[in-house]
């Protein structure tokens, strides 16, 4: 039995994430689901926006699935999410971008964009100068930017895709960049030769335009922490938004799945939410945990919904709300199930 951490957080979060365990619940699969808060439910209930007990459960947890968060106007307040990366060391941000209907995506992208999740710029120190200028201090270690580079390889191995580019602005930043590059090629050689790996490296710039332009130059790619924040939403955009998005942050010992998109507390409550992104992150906490073959009904589910106009989502034109897209897909997996 697996234990789940599972963390709705607010806006839309606890709509998607129910969506999420719909799913999970009709794939038989030996899962103990613990529920928690954090973020603004949380900070009325208890002062604090990530509480002791809730870090302490996800701790203790074989996975954690999250739901998404609402940035308060609170001077003082640091994302629940980013101390959850740093406490848990889940430095590897895993991030697909799959054209799931050619009909809706802007480009036939397939690529796993891989981020270093714990230093770079998400970490920085700032500070003001009395000329008024603002100095941004970002710091990338070379133990940091060994292991998402050795991280990279492993899971293209893992999911039998055959390169890796890596993504960096080294021709600006000449000795931070430039490190990341270098340590990257020296990985790169010894999984050309023993896994037969591709590599190659483009700058950031550069990539935002050949993945709308030329996609298929890409399977995966491995950067650090701000560019995969920004390349991961525009392979979202161009797969159909956001809300399509599923992701991963991992270590060596924990694991949190979450949808890339924010809480849009605008549309909570409203089943007008796209799930997708949730749906499929749950996907992958299933792989990640070994449930191959649920996983992959997971997918193969998704899949047939979105060939059908008529259970397409709202957020690209189709009629199917939060709840009822959630119905074809478990309908599918159950029609699955059924001829095993």
């Amino acid at each position: 039995m697996h234990k789940i951490c599972v963390i709705p957080g607010d806006g839309v979060g606890p709509e998607v994430t129910d969506s999420a365990l719909t799913i999970l619940e009709c794939l038989d699969v030996p899962l103990s689901i613990e529920k928690t808060q954090v973020g603004l439910e949380s900070y009325e209930r208890s002062g604090a926006y990530l509480t002791d007990g809730a870090l302490e459960m996800a701790s203790e947890a074989d996975a954690i699935l999250f739901g998404s968060l609402t940035t308060p106007r609170d001077p003082n307040y640091v994302s629940p999410l980013l101390l959850m990366r740093w406490n848990l060391d889940l430095y590897a941000n895993v991030r697909p971008a799959r054209c799931l209907n050619p009909e809706f995506c802007l480009s036939p992208l397939d690529v796993i964009i891989v981020r270093e999740n714990t230093e770079g710029l998400y970490g920085a120190v700032e500070r003001e100068l009395d000329d008024g200028k603002i100095v941004t201090e970002r710091t990338l270690s070379e133990d940091g930017c060994k292991r998402i580079v050795e991280f990279a390889f492993k899971y293209t191995i893992a999911r039998k895709r055959k390169k890796v580019s890596c993504i960096h602005k080294a021709n600006v930043l000449r000795t931070s960049d430039e490190m990341f590059r270098k340590l990257f090629y020296g990985s790169a050689v010894n999984y050309a030769f023993y896994e037969k790996i591709k590599s190659d490296d483009y700058l950031v710039d550069a990539t935002a335009m050949y993945l709308a332009k030329e996609p298929e130059r890409f399977d995966v790619i491995v950067t650090l922490n701000l560019y995969g924040d920004i390349l991961s939403d525009e392979a979202a955009g161009l797969t159909g938004g956001l809300g399509f998005a599923p992701s991963a942050n991992i270590g060596d010992e924990h694991a949190l799945f979450e949808p890339i998109h924010g809480s849009a507390p605008d549309i909570a409550n409203m089943d007008i939410a796209n799930p997708t992104g949730s749906i499929l992150s749950a996907a992958m906490m299933l792989d990640h945990l070994g449930f191959l073959d649920r996983a992959q009904m997971i997918h193969d589910a998704i899949n047939l919904v979105y060939s059908d106009k008529n259970r397409w989502t709202k957020d690209i034109g189709g009629r199917c709300g939060t709840e009822e897209f959630t119905w074809h897909v478990k309908n599918e997996i159950e029609k699955m199930a059924a001829v095993r």
